[in-house]
């Protein structure tokens, strides 16, 4: 189901930035560095794939996609966006800038209104807007006193460049499919970001480069799941879904980086729950 595929997508997101965390302040990646390598390592398995009939890949699908511009645009938003949330997360705890991330639902659900002409009724934005104030009782006042106001304004932006990708490919959903948009973004990412090596390349070890395969794979898990959530759905109705995920921001936060939720932390986290289940009955 399509509210399956949005919270299984949402929860691989918060793994996958979780990683990303570890590679910029663990191993001295930088955001820019570990887009380029997530977008390298899909293009080449994808170049690779066109060499097997069956899986339906070719270079034409590649390098010649149905609306170019339209799925070109929607690679570039989440290109934007898995930096700018890389940069977010590397700032600050992965509960906040989890939280942070999920004011996208928001923008998602008045883009679906404006853009798609999807009907939202009341009870669905007493939904998002509950997720919303629990997301903003978690980031202030949250366990993080000095949260970076750069972490913050990087997340703001991360979740407004995705909620634009969201809304692009829910208007592609007749004519790209998860492989179209996994294969588009390596594209896109590949292209633009090569031109950035001469100054952000360091050498990695093959440990490094094992833990950044690691994140290419759950984070194009994800993306995969969302984009077909997208094409089952209305985005809109999709949107208070995607705050499950920030329960698992906090459980990550105690397993990985040994850091405890605060209280308001907790109370904002039923709040998202609630929203999402509001969000589901109508």
């Amino acid at each position: 189901k399509r509210q399956v595929l949005g919270v299984f997508g949402t929860v691989l997101y918060v793994i996958g930035y979780s990683i990303s965390k570890i590679l910029v302040t663990s191993y001295g990646f930088s955001a820019i560095q570990v887009t380029f390598l997530r977008c390298f390592i899909v293009l080449i398995v994808g170049l690779v794939l066109t060499l097997m009939p069956s899986t339906g890949i070719t270079w034409h699908r590649i390098w010649f996609p149905v609306r170019p511009l339209e799925q070109r645009a929607a690679a570039a938003a989440l290109v934007a966006s898995n930096i700018l949330t890389i940069v977010s997360y590397s700032l600050i705890q992965v509960t906040d800038a989890s939280a942070i991330g999920f004011s996208g639902p928001i923008i998602l659900t008045i883009l679906g209104m404006a853009f798609l002409g999807e009907r939202v009724s009341l009870l669905r934005w007493l939904g998002v807007v509950i997720g919303f104030t629990g997301m903003l009782l978690i980031v202030r006042p949250g366990g993080s006193q000095n949260i970076s106001l750069s972490g913050i304004i990087a997340g703001v932006f991360a979740a407004l460049t995705y909620a634009i990708y969201q809304i692009l490919i829910r208007r592609l959903r007749n004519d790209a499919t998860s492989i179209d948009t996994t294969l588009q973004v390596s594209v896109v990412g590949f292209i633009v970001l090569i031109f950035t090596l001469p100054w952000i390349w360091r050498p990695k070890s093959t440990e490094e480069l094992a833990i950044a395969i690691l994140f290419t794979v759950v984070q194009t898990a994800a993306m995969m799941s969302i984009a077909a959530a997208l094409r089952r759905g209305e985005a809109s109705r999709l949107a208070p879904w995607q705050f499950f995920g920030l329960i698992w921001a906090m459980i990550l936060d105690v397993i990985i980086f040994n850091t405890l939720p605060a209280l308001t932390s907790i109370a904002g986290g039923v709040l998202v729950l609630t929203g999402g289940l509001l969000g589901r009955r109508n």
